[in-house]
């Protein structure tokens, strides 16, 4: 009769249960992901003869660990501005780092790298799965979208400067820096449980959707390389020819990498990280997800973010890496992404 009697007394779930429920479907998403990835691995082995080269995004994961600890020490310098820098730095880590937020931050480092592994692998499959068909139909939309004339015509008189060139570039590259550093200042963060976790599910759906699923349904190589997969006059030879005496004067960095990639493509090497895809940016499509999360966070931090996503959707015309509709086919389908898994978390949320 007393058992009866005996008030049940709530228990707190077990930590365990608690990492498996609260990054369950991101565990799901990269887990099909990396399914995939090893399936295409076992389907043409002569190609990934490296298969995931996970050492690489080892390497990658202390990188983005480094990355974040330097954005943290820079936004110190700049706001905070404390007297003894590595003394503030010293104690305000170890206060922030608990075990808890560690533990909890142990998911989204261990999945990382296997996500961008099989992403590789995805992307390097796209001109097996359709070769690069769509530059020229491209190229005829952003013409159609802008008056008749290509969008970099359109750019040139603004930013047609060597100086103005390198900077586009430069921020072009920062883009690394601060998507690395904002997966892993989130990664740690649980005072914004359920936009972390929104911004984690759109991060990996939109480089699998986009960046993997959409680019092998319309595979095509860029401006840059129009006159490589497209017959007749070539309307950004301008461009190129423009960013080729640019870099006599301030060197334009991203002519080195285009080279390479193309290298790398037609000799057919088979260096998984190393694959060419200009539909639809994934470099715009992350900056708007960086961007609406930084509306979320505060006012300052959207503005700055949004800027941010404007020059990279610029830079990628200016710099010929894509179509000016790639990046528009980013933003959209970002943001398409970011509501459903904002409206994914909310139905999940405890």
């Amino acid at each position: 009769m007393s058992a009866v009697l005996t008030p049940r007394i709530a228990t707190r779930p077990s930590l365990p249960r608690a990492l498996l429920r609260e990054h369950g479907l991101l565990l799901a998403i990269v887990g099909a992901q990396l399914a995939a990835a090893l399936a295409l691995c076992a389907a043409y082995p002569d190609k990934y003869r490296h298969n995931l080269q996970l050492e690489g995004y080892l390497a990658t994961l202390a990188m983005g660990l480094v990355f974040a600890l330097c954005g943290y020490t820079i936004y110190v310098m700049v706001v905070k501005r404390p007297e003894h820098l590595v003394r503030y730095l010293k104690q305000h880590l170890a206060a922030y780092l608990t075990r808890e937020r560690l533990l909890f931050s142990a998911p989204v480092l261990a999945l990382f790298p296997l996500f961008a592994a099989s992403f590789t692998v995805l992307k390097a499959a796209v001109p097996l799965v359709q070769p690069y068909a769509w530059d020229a139909r491209m190229a005829a939309a952003d013409a159609w979208l802008h008056g008749g004339v290509q969008p970099w015509q359109l750019l040139q008189p603004v930013v047609g400067h060597p100086l103005l060139t390198a900077l586009l570039n430069f921020n072009y590259h920062l883009w690394f820096f601060i998507v690395l550093s904002t997966v892993y200042w989130l990664a740690f963060n649980l005072e914004r449980r359920q936009l972390r976790m929104q911004f984690m599910l759109s991060f990996v759906l939109s480089w699998s959707l986009l960046g993997n699923v959409m680019a092998m349904l319309f595979s095509s190589v860029g401006p840059c390389y129009y006159h490589f997969a497209v017959t007749g006059a070539d309307p950004f030879a301008g461009l190129m020819h423009y960013l080729r005496d640019a870099d006599k004067v301030i060197p334009v960095m991203a002519l080195q990498v285009q080279d390479t990639l193309w290298q790398d493509y037609s000799q057919h090497s088979g260096t998984n990280a190393l694959s060419i895809s200009a539909m639809p940016s994934m470099h715009v499509a992350s900056s708007v997800l960086l961007a609406l999360l930084g509306w979320r966070l505060n006012r300052a931090a959207g503005i700055a973010l949004t800027v941010f996503a404007v020059l990279i959707q610029a830079g990628s015309v200016h710099l010929g890496w894509h179509y000016a509709i790639d990046g528009y086919a980013g933003a959209l389908g970002a943001w398409l992404i970011w509501t459903l898994c904002g409206k994914l978390v909310q139905r999940s949320a405890p």
